[in-house]
C-alpha cells in the first residue's frame, strides 16, 4: 500500500510540473510512464546492485531534474534528420544561454523510449565540468557522470519488475559503466555521486595510486573520443611536444638557437617597453596595429591596446624564464624528460584495457573483506561479488571472464560461516564452497531466499539450489575414498539463517 502511496504522489508531482512547463502530450505520457516502470523495477535494482539511493531518493532526483533543468522537451522521430544526429548519442542537451552559468535549464531532445527517457533525463541534471580542471580530472570527472546515466538507466533497462537480464548492447560506454562501478564499490554511491569540479581532487587520496592511473588513462581515452574540441587541443600540445623534442635532441645545435631566440624576445620586451614607457610611442603603435585590419578585429581604444601588449609582454617573460632553465643541463635533462612523459602518457592511453583496469580493481576489491565483521555488510559483499562477476567489459566478455574469482568466494562463505551467517554444509570449508558456490551466479534476485537440498549419488555429494519449489542451480562435489567429511545438513534448508 505504501508504494503505491508513494506511486501517487511523485506521479501527480511530475505531471503538474509538466502541465506548468507545457510539455507536449507525449513527452508528458513518456516522462509518466518512465516514472511508473522505475517505481516498479527499482527494489530488485537495489537489491542486486546494493551501491544506489533508495527509491524515494531516485524518484525525487527525476523529478528535481525535470522541474529545476529541463525548460523543453523534443521527441526524436523516426526518420528524421534529429534521429540521425541522435544515433549515436541517444540524447542531446542544448543549453539556450551556455555563458550563463545561473542558467540551468536546457532543451533535452531524445528517443521515444522510457530507458532513453531516464538517461537524458539524468544526465540533463549533471553539473557542468569546469574548463579549469586538468585533462585526468575531466576525465575522470566526465566517465562518472556518464557511468551514473548508464547506472539510473540500468534500473528499467536491465530490471522488468520481475528479473534482472543485461542488455549489454544498450551500454552507452562500457569503459564509463566499469569505472563508476569501481568506485562506488570501493568508495560509496554517497561519495562518488557527490563528485564535482570543486571537489574532484580529493579523489587522488582515497584511491590506490596505481589503480587511480588505470582510471585515469581509461578514462582519458573514453574523454578525447566524446570531446571533440579536448581532443583537437590535445593533439595541438601533442605535435608541439613532439616538435621540441625532436629539437631538444639535437643538443648543441638546441643550445645555440635557445640563445638566438632568447635575445630576440629580449628586444621584444625591450620594445614593448619603450611603447608603455612613452605616451606618444604607444598611441602611434596602436594606430599602426589598426592599419590594415578589418573594423571587427580592430581595437577600440589605447587602454585595450596597452592591455594587449601587457599580456603578451608577461608571455614573452614565461617564454625566456623556460629558456633560462633549458640552458641549465640539469634543467634542460628535467624538462626533456617531462616532454617524453608527456608523449608517452598519451602511448600508454591508446594501450589500457578494461581487463588491466578490472584486473587492479580486483585486487583492492578483495581487501575490503578483511574488515567486514557485520551481517548486513558481508551479505552486502556477496551480491556484490555476484554484480562484479556479470559486470561487462567489452560487448562479449564479462569480468567473470577474464578474473578467477574462486578464492575470493572461497574466504567470504568462510567468512559468513563463522559470523553465522551462512549455515555449515559440512565439516570442511572447502567442500561447503564448491556446494555453495553458485550463489555467486545466480540470477535470482534474492540471494537470501534460496536453500539448499544434499543428495550422494554415484560418490558425488550433489547440492540442488533451490528458490523456493524452483530448482536455481545444481553443484557436484566428488568424495575420495576414505574422506572424513561429515555433512550437517541432508534436508532442504535455508542457506542464510
Amino acid at each position: 500500500m505504501k508504494s503505491k502511496l508513494l506511486q501517487k504522489d511523485y506521479s501527480e508531482e511530475l505531471e503538474e510540473i509538466c502541465e506548468s512547463k507545457r510539455f507536449e502530450k507525449e513527452a508528458q505520457n513518456l516522462l509518466l510512464s518512465m516514472l511508473y516502470k522505475v517505481d516498479g523495477a527499482y527494489n530488485d535494482f537495489k537489491t542486486v546492485k546494493r551501491e544506489v539511493p533508495s527509491k524515494e531518493e531516485f524518484l525525487q532526483i527525476i523529478i528535481d531534474i525535470v522541474r529545476n533543468y529541463c525548460r523543453e522537451i523534443e521527441i526524436a522521430r523516426p526518420n528524421s534528420d534529429l534521429e540521425k544526429e541522435l544515433a549515436k548519442s541517444r540524447c542531446k542537451i542544448v543549453e539556450e544561454e551556455p555563458d550563463n552559468k545561473y542558467n540551468k535549464e536546457q532543451k533535452v531532445i531524445f528517443f521515444p523510449n522510457e530507458k532513453v527517457v531516464l538517461y537524458s533525463i539524468i544526465k540533463a541534471g549533471m553539473d557542468k565540468i569546469s574548463t579549469n580542471l586538468n585533462l585526468k580530472d575531466k576525465a575522470i570527472l566526465a566517465s562518472v557522470q556518464i557511468g551514473r546515466c548508464i547506472s539510473g538507466s540500468e534500473v528499467i533497462r536491465d530490471f522488468n519488475g520481475f528479473s534482472w537480464s543485461q542488455i549489454i548492447s544498450e551500454i552507452e560506454s562500457i569503459e564509463c559503466n566499469a569505472i563508476y562501478t569501481d568506485l562506488i564499490y570501493l568508495l560509496g554511491e554517497k561519495y562518488v555521486n557527490s563528485l564535482n569540479s570543486n571537489n574532484i581532487e580529493k579523489l587522488h587520496n582515497v584511491i590506490n595510486s596505481e589503480l587511480l592511473d588505470k582510471m585515469q588513462k581509461l578514462a582519458t581515452r573514453f574523454y578525447l573520443e566524446y570531446d571533440e574540441k579536448q581532443l583537437k587541443v590535445v593533439n595541438e600540445n601533442l605535435n608541439k611536444d613532439r616538435e621540441k623534442l625532436k629539437k631538444m635532441e639535437k643538443g648543441q645545435e638546441y643550445v645555440e638557437n635557445i640563445c638566438k631566440t632568447k635575445k630576440e624576445l629580449l628586444n621584444k620586451i625591450k620594445d614593448i617597453d619603450e611603447q608603455l614607457n612613452n605616451p606618444k610611442e604607444l598611441r602611434d603603435a596602436y594606430i599602426s596595429y589598426n592599419k590594415d585590419l578589418p573594423n571587427e578585429k580592430k581595437i577600440f581604444s589605447v587602454s585595450h591596446y596597452e592591455e594587449m601588449i601587457q599580456n603578451n609582454r608577461k608571455s614573452i617573460l614565461n617564454e625566456i624564464e623556460e629558456y633560462n632553465k633549458l640552458q641549465n643541463p640539469i634543467e634542460f635533462v628535467k624538462i626533456k624528460q617531462e616532454v617524453e612523459a608527456r608523449i608517452n602518457y598519451f602511448e600508454e592511453i591508446k594501450n589500457i584495457t578494461i581487463s588491466d583496469l578490472q584486473k587492479c580493481f580486483f585486487e583492492n576489491f578483495c581487501k575490503i573483506l578483511d574488515d567486514l565483521n557485520e551481517k548486513e555488510k558481508l551479505i552486502d559483499y556477496i551480491y556484490k561479488i555476484r554484480y562484479l562477476k556479470y559486470l561487462p567489459i567489452s560487448k562479449n566478455q564479462l569480468m567473470k571472464d577474464i578474473i578467477d574469482f574462486e578464492n575470493l568466494e572461497k574466504k567470504t562463505i568462510k567468512k559468513c560461516i563463522e559470523k553465522n551467517i551462512i549455515t555449515p554444509i559440512s565439516n570442511n570449508p572447502d567442500t561447503d564452497y564448491l556446494l555453495l558456490k553458485s550463489i555467486f551466479s545466480t540470477k535470482n534476485i534474492l540471494i537470501e531466499g534460496l536453500s539448499i537440498k544434499l543428495s550422494v549419488e554415484n560418490g558425488k555429494l550433489i547440492s540442488e539450489i533451490y528458490d523456493g519449489d524452483i530448482l536455481d542451480g545444481t553443484n557436484e562435489v566428488i568424495l575420495p575414498n576414505g574422506s572424513n567429511i561429515h555433512l550437517r545438513k541432508t534436508k532442504k534448508v535455508k542457506i542464510f539463517d
